[in-house]
């Protein structure tokens, strides 16, 4: 999983739930599947995609405490869209997202959101030594005076003295 894929390659390897299930797995559990509250080993609940502690308990799921947690959503579509998002250079709209997957945008926005937060880095470095930018401009445009405006102020005051155009 090091090399490069494309997006026919992720089709054909996370075509399906379940592949994209143990492969969350195996990033997760590298050591066999272990409960999220205890640490203890687990086991899998027969035909449902949950696991139930040995010790505690407390039952749980490849997802849970993860962005796929809580979703309706296939995890094949979380993958193209992960995999969209990262790859396009200017990044990718919720539009372009809904179209692209066929959900709704209410759907495709949450993705985004979602997939983008998981992206932020957690403390990341300040800039440290000589940095160097290219130029810019910061400040706006310059706003040209109005002296209808000015008129305006001051007949509102009771200052003026002429009336203005």
């Amino acid at each position: 999983m090091n090399e490069p894929m494309n997006l026919v390659d992720l089709i054909k390897e996370f075509g399906n739930d379940e592949s994209c299930r143990r492969y969350i797995e195996s990033l997760r559990w590298r050591k066999g599947v272990t409960c999220p509250r205890c640490e203890k080993p687990a086991t899998a609940i027969a035909n449902r995609f949950q696991y139930d502690c040995d010790t505690c308990h407390y039952q749980f799921s490849v997802t849970s405490g993860t962005i796929f947690h809580d979703t309706h959503l296939p995890l094949t579509k979380w993958f193209l869209a992960t995999y969209l998002l990262c790859e396009s250079k200017k990044g990718m709209s919720a539009c372009q997202i809904q179209r692209t997957l066929g959900i709704s945008y209410k759907t495709a926005w949450y993705l985004c959101h979602r997939i983008r937060a998981a992206m932020l880095e957690v403390a990341p470095e300040k800039l440290g030594g000589t940095v160097e930018i290219d130029e810019t401009y910061v400040a706006g445009k310059k706003r040209r005076w109005r002296a209808k405006v000015m008129c305006r102020l001051l007949l509102a005051s009771g200052n003026a003295t002429e009336t203005c155009d």
